[in-house]
């Protein structure tokens, strides 16, 4: 068995045929498909059943709720493949993609991570295809930094990417939180020794309005934003990437406005979230040498000038105005 995909099922019944027709007819044969069901309270666990008794591809586990990183949790203590990969199951995966893409692995079997082209808010207006140069990245020095220079942390999904099995012998997904993986991406990035961008299949990222990615709760957001600022702060002390952290931080700071306009959080969290940028300084001039558009540089001058604390209220008492 060489390859194990793993589709995390929660209230995705009107998707869920969809995402498992996309992946059986795929011209790849020898994987596992393993249906995670989460507890879904509408059909999904019966449709997963159905597929199961079907073809013998497919491996349906029954699990009490307990979120996403949950599932994939499941879905990797019992994958039995060489090779992990992951599928949302609202999302689909092009014909042919495993294909060529596990022809470049079973060739290159020093890769740790393959990552192919994904097609962002699929079908919808915000369409946006993330592609790549075929190019492969050796050494763990070098492959974290490169990450970084091309801003990998803005396109952290799990789903359009192959890992060796082997990856996950100590990770898994953070229970309990959303926004799980900008935790684990980065990890897993850190800690590889071969990475192989490719250029072949697609992923195809739909946006459904029930997604973990469109509920912007205080705690979603928070998860988000604490990750963001711990891989900033990664970048600036351990690679000493200075330019790349500043551009982090920037977003961090954006991140951190969000979280203030979000209702439902006590205030003692949103003064936690504040002070994790404390010590966390972009001098004025350092922010209006960078190349970035002077409406953000006037954007930011108040994080140079007084610090998160009050770029961040300022900026949520102007939003609720707007409100």
């Amino acid at each position: 068995m060489k390859l194990s995909i793993i589709v995390p099922v929660y209230k995705v019944r009107r998707y869920l045929q969809r995402c498992i027709e996309s992946i059986l007819q795929q011209t790849y044969t020898d994987y596992e498909l393993i249906l995670v069901d989460d507890g879904s309270p509408d059909s999904c666990g019966a449709i997963c059943d159905r597929y199961a008794h079907e073809c013998d591809k497919v491996k349906v586990i029954h699990k009490k709720n307990g979120g996403l990183s949950s599932a994939r949790n499941a879905g990797i203590a019992a994958a039995r493949g060489e090779y992990i990969t992951f599928v949302d199951g609202d999302d689909t995966v092009a014909s042919g993609t495993y294909y060529h893409n596990m022809r470049i692995l079973l060739s290159n079997p020093d890769i740790d991570i393959l990552e192919y082209p994904i097609i962002e808010h699929y079908e919808s207006n915000r369409s946006n295809i993330i592609s790549f140069k075929p190019e492969k990245i050796s050494g763990n020095e070098n492959i974290f930094p490169d990450w970084i220079r091309r801003k990998g942390y803005e396109h952290c999904f799990a789903c359009n990417k192959i890992y060796r099995a082997d990856m996950f012998m100590f990770v898994r997904y953070p229970e309990g939180e959303v926004f799980e993986d900008t935790y684990v991406t980065p990890m897993l990035f850190g800690s590889c020794e071969n990475i192989y961008y490719s250029d072949c299949g697609f992923y195809y990222y739909y946006d459904n309005e029930e997604s973990i990615s469109n509920n912007y709760s205080f705690d979603s957001q928070f998860f988000l934003y604490r990750n963001l600022v711990t891989l900033y702060k990664k970048v600036r002390d351990d690679y000493k990437m200075q330019d790349e952290a500043n551009i982090i931080l920037l977003r961090s700071l954006d991140n951190l406005t969000d979280l203030f306009r979000c209702k439902g959080g006590e205030k003692s969290r949103y003064k936690e979230a504040a002070d994790m940028l404390k010590g966390c300084n972009l001098g004025i001039k350092e922010l209006y040498n960078m190349g970035i558009p002077a409406k953000n540089k006037i954007k930011y001058t108040l994080f140079s000038l007084f610090g998160a604390q009050a770029h961040s209220n300022i900026l949520a008492m102007f939003h609720k105005k707007l409100c």
